[in-house]
């Protein structure tokens, strides 16, 4: 931790006397000042389009007064370069009172790829953060202090992963239930028909016209899940190695909310992972969306969630992955 304290007092206007001067003195080690504490800099998240950087700071104000709104300047440097110029506003700290402050900083992908082509196959990159805060001191003892701002430097650095990384979905299979699945969900042999003769417009790869809406099928009353298969696959573009521990998703078809789940099974393999997806969708919740989709065999989508990374050589702790993810996909 980079902490700093500058110690101001009050001077008064006459000093009577040696012994006067002497209990001033002793005064001053008493008075409290403003702090600012640079804690550390950590990896907030990691998401498709960029890295972001958390600064844990904390101010702390001793007055009976607010502290005015100041600012933060820093430089930041990846491998000994200037990368760019953060500029964060520190809000004005109640009287007696003391703020956390985090300071988020973004690191686009789009900006890194050019850094990336010059250090191609380094796996870890260093940053480091070089700046300072002031803190204005209040208007009515500034000329008393001599200064109108206590300035705090900061710098520190430490390791991010090279990541560039894409998600996809690949092996995508909707599986067909046996008929006598379907009869043994249905309540009567006329819901078992109807049910059998949707599946089979929806799911056969002959067909190319929707069967339309479930509800349109009359088919809102059965309690029947169709499985589906597929892999979530993580793939770094970069150098760094990534491990997933976890990842929960949801995924739109056309819009329509279709899945959603966890993997089954995880294999990490250095610059790419495979999730093994096993999930399922109630028959009832097709929608006329989701049966054009699926009949097509193919449709825009979207597949957001939330993930837990490893990076070996940066850091043992899970680092956040979001991700959201759109484009077109055919099964």
């Amino acid at each position: 931790m980079l902490k700093f304290k500058i110690d101001f007092f009050f001077i008064p206007l006459v000093c009577f006397g040696l012994a006067g001067c002497a209990q001033l003195r002793s005064v001053k080690d008493k008075i409290k000042t403003p702090e600012i504490s640079f804690e550390k800099v950590e990896i907030a998240e990691i998401t498709l389009e960029d890295i972001r950087l958390l600064i844990r700071s904390e101010v702390r104000n001793p007055y009976p007064i607010s502290l005015p709104a100041s600012k933060l300047d820093l430089d930041l440097k990846i491998e000994g370069t200037q990368f760019t110029k953060v500029k964060f506003d520190l809000e004005s700290i109640g009287a007696s009172a003391k703020k956390d402050l985090p300071i988020e900083v973004k690191l686009k992908y789009a900006d890194l790829a050019t850094l990336y082509k010059k250090i191609p196959g380094k796996k870890e990159l260093l940053i480091r953060l070089e700046g300072e805060a002031a803190l204005p001191i209040p208007e009515r003892y500034a000329v008393l202090a001599g200064t109108n701002a206590l300035k705090f430097p900061f710098q520190d650095e430490r390791l991010i992963p090279a990541v560039l990384p894409n998600i996809e979905i690949r092996n995508f299979k909707i599986l067909k239930p046996d008929v006598a699945k379907v009869t043994q969900s249905a309540n009567s042999q006329e819901l078992a028909k109807k049910a059998v003769s949707f599946l089979d417009a929806l799911l056969s790869p002959k067909n190319k016209k929707s069967p339309g809406s479930a509800l349109t099928a009359g088919l809102e009353t059965l309690d029947l899940s169709i499985d589906t298969e597929f892999e979530i696959v993580l793939n770094n573009k970069a150098a760094s190695d990534l491990q997933f521990q976890n990842l929960n998703f949801d995924l739109f078809l056309e819009n329509d909310k279709f899945l959603t789940g966890s993997p089954t099974h995880i294999v990490n393999n250095g610059k790419e992972s495979v999730l093994t997806i096993k999930t399922s969708f109630p028959l009832k919740s097709v929608s006329n969306a989701i049966a054009n989709a699926v009949t097509k065999r193919s449709s825009s989508f979207r597949l957001s969630g939330k993930a837990a990374v490893v990076c070996p050589g940066v850091s043992s702790e899970p680092i956040g992955f979001g991700f959201n993810k759109e484009g077109n996909f055919r099964w």
